[in-house]
């Protein structure tokens, strides 16, 4: 017989031990997969106009001026826009030196500019951040790289505002 009169298999297993190591495997597995799904993300707003200021830098002249009020810039390598420049700003590069007697100074850098450029974006403001174009999140702080139909560029997403200027 399988079971004995002690109720064990073969003779050296338990079904109650069977029954605590299932038990155990399924809380476990229960609470990494409550752990792992999350809270469902909250969609607050859809549709939404919101502005984000990307701080390009350090780019030449000449590249500062291909970037055009009305321009629409996407992520590099998507087809969908990330959003049309409403806001330029524009000052000297500069960079830090480090002088014989301990302290740094700025120093501007020839030919070169930071260019902010405001964008106006589309998109859906949730819980977790703002979306542009539906999937993809734009999060003050992150690396992009960025492109017009003039020019392709490395830029920080400096802030995010629902209001221009803001």
């Amino acid at each position: 017989m399988i079971i004995d009169k002690q109720g064990r298999i073969a003779g050296k297993v338990s079904l109650i031990d069977i029954a605590l190591v299932l038990a155990l495997i399924g809380l476990i597995a229960g609470y990494g997969y409550r752990k792992m799904s999350g809270v469902a993300k909250t969609i607050v707003n859809t549709n939404t106009t919101f502005y984000v200021t990307l701080d390009v830098e350090p780019i030449r002249q000449y590249s500062v001026n291909a970037v055009k009020l009305g321009d629409i810039f996407y992520k590099q390598h998507e087809q969908l826009p990330l959003g049309k420049v409403v806001a330029l700003r524009q000052e000297q590069a500069k960079d830090v030196i480090d002088n014989p007697d301990g302290t740094a100074a700025y120093v501007p850098i020839d030919d070169k500019y930071v260019l902010y450029i405001t964008l106006e974006c589309t998109g859906n403001v949730s819980d977790s951040g703002y979306y542009v174009n539906g999937s993809s999140q734009v999060s003050a702080g992150s690396d992009l790289t960025v492109q017009s139909n003039m020019v392709v560029c490395g830029a920080r997403v400096d802030s995010i505002s629902n209001n221009l200027g803001g």
